[in-house]
């Protein structure tokens, strides 16, 4: 990404707590994962859940995406985005949850809430948590585009929904762009109050290195399929170091050196 451009991005994030990558995604990219995903809902979905509301809410939510089809490996890796959440997290982190969530028209309001919520770390503190959010149709303020707080991933304590309400905004955005927001912004997901207007998004989030993520990626992906990922995904699944030694794999045995019992994760596939 230009570093002009790049710039922006971040110096928005750190004022306001998010930004938009417009057009980041090619229309037949789009086109396809939509038409994907949709599909997936249908073959995957309970036959008695099928075009209900789970959880009291009016959203699907489909999970194991990168086992399901190669189609969604090259999300997490998009490297405009990446280029931002390194800007944001530094180097070396990792894939902490990726999922598509289709919102019906219905309720879908959630309480207002920060990503990084179960990190035990004072706020606010350095940036843990990136999210992003590709928009697979359009995003608009009536079919349940998030709703963003600007500027509260600086605050010290949970604002009082009573008093921010009036400052939400709806992060509005045509298909094929992403939301890159801080993981300490609060936010919350919004009602669609279309009568027909489905709203698709592919939630993809990324923590700092040395934070466990949301999703045992070691065990949600079979180690035979995971080896035919390309090299920058296993990287934020896990196989890799953080700061060359942290998530490294132990040799049993007796070793004249300190290093010599480690290994990086990745040698496990056979790479």
């Amino acid at each position: 990404m230009d570093e002009n451009l790049l710039r922006g991005h971040l110096d928005a994030i750190e004022r306001y707590g998010y930004t938009i990558l417009a057009d980041a995604i090619a229309p037949d990219s789009v086109a396809r994962m939509l038409e994907r995903v949709r599909e997936l809902e249908r073959e995957t979905l309970p036959q008695e859940e099928s075009g209900s509301p789970v959880d009291g809410s009016s959203q699907l939510r489909t999970g194991g995406l990168l086992n399901l089809d190669p189609l969604f490996w090259d999300v997490p890796v998009h490297p405009g985005v990446l280029d931002i959440v390194q800007g944001v997290l530094g180097r070396d982190f990792l894939l902490t949850t990726f999922s598509a969530i289709d919102v019906m028209p219905g309720k879908n309001r959630q309480p207002l809430h920060p990503d990084d919520a179960l990190i035990p770390l004072q706020r606010p503190h350095q940036p843990i948590v990136c999210t992003c959010m590709w928009a697979i149709s359009d995003f608009s303020a009536a079919n349940a585009a998030t709703r963003l707080l600007p500027g509260s991933h600086r605050l010290e304590s949970p604002p009082d929904y009573a008093e921010v309400c009036d400052q939400l905004l709806p992060a509005e955005m045509k298909a094929g762009s992403v939301l890159i927001f801080d993981g300490s912004l609060w936010h919350q997901a919004a009602d669609n109050v279309t009568e027909d207007e489905w709203r698709l998004g592919l939630q993809v989030s990324y923590c700092a290195g040395w934070i466990r993520p949301f999703t045992n990626h070691f065990l949600s992906i079979p180690p035979e399929l995971a080896a035919t990922f390309p090299d920058r995904l296993l990287q934020l699944l896990g196989y890799n170091t953080f700061n060359g030694a942290i998530g490294t794999i132990s040799t049993p045995g007796t070793h004249r050196y300190a290093n010599s019992a480690f290994r990086n994760p990745a040698t496990a596939l056979g790479r």
